[in-house]
């Protein structure tokens, strides 16, 4: 570590590795962590299921019946590092038993939920299968104009949505509100694997380039410690066509996803782009960024139509969807259809989770 901050110091400066006090910090957490019981093989004795039951995922039955242990080394296995603890901490002001007291709720409600075995965590992250296709991708498809696509230009990734555009209730009208928040859950997993792989790529090539250190090993250590700017994401969300009428339980929602994303994903945001704000948002922004801790409140920049130049200074052209002034292609699933389409997409995804024996009845019903 010496080594590489001489060298990264004579080459303009990478990161400041050196910070002792951090260290020093994080080596007390993990000494408090093992004493909850995270060392071991048993689920954190001081978790409070009943303090965060309202954030399960899983509707009753559907969880996945594995053993608390499998589940938890499931959890572990890319959950606990370095980076993460130092997220927690800076969370958590640099309190340590604060932090810790954040950790253990957020490894419990993972083990508790599940979150690495959904996401199928035996499953090569550097597939091009990664993450597995959704069993409900299709009214996402329709209803949810949305996309994971490009890089800012600190390399972290954007996730685009033209959220003025859904429409909860017709989503509840085909899924759950757990399902919307596991899919929320499903999307922070996702986005977290393509910060890592991204910030990697950048940290490595400025290894490589600026300090010439080779040494695959000595790069993974340094990449694990000197990327913690590159490891958040960029969210932009489209308001135009936001109906006018309060949904009460898309505010629900969102509300559960915040909880989620503040408690168990600190640090993550980098900057939230709310563009095409309507005036009407004014008051709806005064009730959900209650929901936000002051930290996070700083991170959303609310912008009417003039956004091109507030996006440009964070994302370059070749990184903007061509339909918000850039040159970057957007994908099928940022497609918004027409109601013939929607409704021939969701006939379909509702036919596909009948019985087979339903389906046949219902052909023979209709004539077919």
């Amino acid at each position: 570590r010496r080594h590489f901050v001489q060298r990264s110091r004579s080459a303009g400066g990478l990161w400041m590795m050196a910070q002792h006090d951090l260290f020093a910090l994080i080596r007390q957490m993990r000494e408090v962590m093992k004493q909850a019981g995270e060392d071991g093989a048993q689920a954190p004795a001081a978790f409070d299921e009943k303090k965060w039951k309202e954030l399960d995922i899983w509707e009753d039955g559907e969880k996945p019946s594995l053993s608390n242990l499998q589940s938890m080394e499931e959890a572990r296995r890319v959950y606990v590092d370095d980076d993460l603890l130092r997220r927690f901490l800076v969370a958590r002001n640099m309190n340590v038993q604060k932090a810790s007291r954040m950790l253990i709720d957020a490894q419990g409600w993972r083990i508790k939920n599940a979150v690495k075995v959904f996401m199928a965590a035996s499953m090569d992250v550097s597939s091009a299968e990664y993450p597995p296709v959704d069993a409900e991708e299709e009214v996402y498809r329709a209803l949810c104009p949305h996309a994971v696509i490009g890089k800012c230009k600190q390399h972290r990734p954007i996730y685009w949505e033209k959220t003025g555009l859904i429409r909860v209730n017709k989503l509840l009208q085909h899924l759950t509100p757990k399902k919307l928040v596991k899919r929320h859950v499903r999307h922070m997993e996702y986005l977290t694997h393509l910060m890592r792989k991204n910030a990697a790529a950048q940290v490595k090539g400025i290894i490589h380039k600026k300090c010439g250190i080779a040494d695959e090993q000595i790069v993974s250590i340094i990449v694990a410690m000197a990327s913690p700017d590159y490891l958040k994401q960029v969210v932009v969300m489209d308001l135009e066509g936001l109906s006018y009428a309060p949904d009460s339980q898309g505010i629900s929602i969102f509300r559960s996803c915040m909880k989620i994303d503040q408690n168990f994903y600190p640090e993550r945001l980098g900057v939230c782009f709310i563009i095409n704000a309507p005036w009407l948002f004014t008051g709806v922004w005064a009730m959900v960024r209650h929901f936000l801790d002051p930290k996070t409140q700083q991170k959303f920049r609310i912008i009417g139509s003039g956004y091109k130049d507030e996006l440009s200074k964070a994302i370059d052209a070749d990184n903007i969807l061509e339909c918000y002034g850039g040159t970057l292609k957007a994908p099928g699933k940022f497609t918004v259809y027409g109601e013939k389409e929607k409704t021939e997409i969701l006939s379909a995804f509702t036919k596909s989770k009948k019985p087979k024996s339903s389906v046949v009845k219902d052909e023979k019903d209709n004539g077919v």
